[in-house]
């Protein structure tokens, strides 16, 4: 089965029930992100783009390009959260594993997750400063954080303030961070 990571205008217009000069109008105004190839100057459009270009506006995502925006990023080193990467495996999810910073960054740029899991108790990160980082960078402006923090954390609406989408608490059992993983990106 092949993948498809990237959109024609033609394909994105299929999509929508529009034309293909509409999807360049889209594109024109900023609308929807895309890049240009070299050479002719044809745009292209990442899958992921255009799925959150859909959302945004209320309009239905294809069943086939929803499977491609089912990537989540976990950040943690928690045996339970390590469980729950396999729940999230099971329930349809592409789930890649980060234990330190410098993973984690590259696996963002270039894994492009839609979700990303972060694990308040690994040493070494500061969720503030990476919360800060990915809502500073437009690149990452459709990227829903879910915050796992200690029980009974009294910062959770901090790390609501500070951008994160959702608070669970680290105790939460596979099915719970299942259940919250599906919501998110499902919305």
């Amino acid at each position: 089965m092949s993948e498809v990571h990237v959109l024609t205008t033609g394909e994105a217009a299929r999509y929508c029930g529009v034309n293909f000069r509409t999807v360049i109008r889209w594109i024109e105004r900023g609308q929807l992100k895309a890049y240009k190839l070299p050479g002719r100057g044809d745009h292209r459009i990442c899958v992921e783009d255009f799925v959150g270009f859909l959302r945004d506006n209320a309009m239905p995502v294809p069943p086939e390009l929803a499977a491609a925006s089912r990537k989540v990023l976990i950040v943690a080193k928690s045996p339970q959260l390590v469980a729950g990467r396999q729940a999230l495996q099971q329930a349809g999810c592409d789930v890649e594993l980060a234990t330190d910073s410098f993973s984690a960054g590259a696996l963002l740029v270039s894994g492009k997750p839609g979700l990303l899991v972060l694990d308040t108790n690994v040493e070494g990160i500061d969720g503030f400063q990476i919360l800060d980082m990915i809502r500073s960078r437009s690149e990452f402006s459709a990227l829903t954080v879910l915050l796992v923090s200690p029980e009974g954390d009294a910062e959770q609406q901090r790390w609501l303030d500070a951008g994160a989408d959702a608070v669970i608490p680290a105790n939460s059992e596979p099915a719970a961070l299942v259940g919250r993983v599906n919501l998110m990106l499902d919305a």
